[in-house]
C-alpha cells in the first residue's frame, strides 16, 4: 500500500473518531460527586480550565448570525459557568453542582441539534429539555450522535470542513481516553484539568459546522426570497411594465399605421372695393 492510501485510510477512520467517543462515553458515564478534585492545585486547575468553553461560547454569541446559534453559544458560556461552580463547590453542595454540571451540558446538546437541525419541531427539543433532570447523559448522547452524523456528512460535501472535522474528532478521542483514565484511575491528578481542554476544543470545532449550516439556511432562504418575487412582483413594478408595454404598443402602431396624404385647406382670398 503507497504511503499517500495509507495517510487517507488513516484519515478516513479517524473521522470517525467523535462518533466512536461519543458511543464509548455512554458507558463511561460518571456517578456521584466524583473525586477529580483532590486537593486546592487540582481544584484551581480544573475552575481555571472551565474559561475555555466561556470563550467557545462567547466566540460563537458574536459570531453566528441566527438567533439558535446565538443561543447555543450563550448555553456554552453556562456550561463553563456551571463547570467551575462545580469545581468549587464542597461539602453537601457539591453533589448538586454536580448535577447542574450534567443538566447545563444536556441542556446545551439539546441547544445544538436546534441549531444544527432547523427543521427540527420545537416539540422535540422542548421533550429534550424536559427529560433532562432525569436523563442527562441519555439526552446528551442522543444530541452528539445527531451532531457527529451531521459534521461527518457536511465534511464530505463541503472540504473546507474536513480539517475542522479531523481536528474535532482527534480531540473526542483523546479526551475519551482522558476520561477512560481518570474513571478507572481517579486518583492521577489533573487528568480532568486535561480533559477539560481536550473537550472545549471540540466544542469549539462545532463552530464551523454552525457556520456550514447558517450558510446553507442564507443560501435556501435567499432561493425562497428570488422565487417569492419572481411570482409575484410589487405594485409598483407591476404599474412600470403596464406603461412600458402601453408605449411600446403605441409605438408599434405609429410605426405600423399607412401614411396618409396631405390635406391641403383652401385660401380663400375676399376682395374689398376700394372706396374714392
Amino acid at each position: 500500500m503507497r504511503a499517500v492510501d495509507l495517510k487517507a485510510s488513516v484519515l478516513a477512520v479517524a473521522s470517525y473518531g467523535g462518533l466512536i467517543a461519543t458511543v464509548a462515553s455512554a458507558s463511561l458515564s460518571p456517578r456521584g460527586p466524583g473525586t477529580c478534585d483532590h486537593n486546592v492545585c487540582e481544584r484551581c486547575c480544573n475552575i481555571a480550565t472551565s474559561a475555555p468553553y466561556v470563550v467557545c461560547g462567547c466566540h460563537a454569541l458574536r459570531n453566528r448570525t441566527t438567533a439558535a446559534g446565538k443561543t447555543w453559544g450563550a448555553s456554552i458560556v453556562g456550561v463553563g459557568i456551571a463547570s467551575a461552580v462545580f469545581h468549587g463547590s464542597s461539602g453537601s453542595f457539591r453533589e448538586w453542582g454536580r448535577r447542574a454540571d450534567f443538566w447545563t451540558i444536556a441542556g446545551a446538546s439539546n441547544l445544538m441539534t436546534r441549531a444544527l437541525f432547523p427543521g427540527v419541531p420545537a416539540a422535540v427539543t422542548a421533550a429534550g429539555i424536559l427529560a433532562t433532570p432525569f436523563k442527562p447523559f441519555l439526552v446528551s448522547f442522543v444530541n452528539s450522535t445527531a451532531m457527529e452524523l451531521k459534521f461527518l456528512a457536511a465534511a464530505r460535501r463541503n472540504p473546507k470542513l474536513r480539517g475542522a472535522q479531523r481536528l474535532h474528532a482527534a480531540c473526542c478521542l483523546l479526551g475519551l481516553g482522558a476520561f477512560a483514565l481518570e474513571d478507572y484511575m481517579p486518583q492521577l491528578p489533573l487528568v480532568h484539568s486535561v480533559w477539560h481542554l481536550l473537550s472545549s476544543g471540540a466544542v469549539a470545532t462545532i463552530n464551523h459546522l454552525m457556520e456550514d449550516v447558517e450558510e446553507q439556511q442564507h443560501l435556501r432562504a435567499g432561493r425562497h426570497a428570488g422565487a417569492a418575487l419572481h411570482r409575484a412582483p410589487s405594485a409598483s413594478e407591476g404599474r412600470r411594465r403596464s406603461a412600458q408595454q402601453r408605449e411600446q404598443q403605441h409605438l408599434l402602431r405609429l410605426e405600423t399605421a399607412p401614411a396618409s396624404p396631405r390635406q391641403y385647406q383652401p385660401l380663400v382670398l375676399q376682395m374689398t372695393p376700394l372706396q374714392a
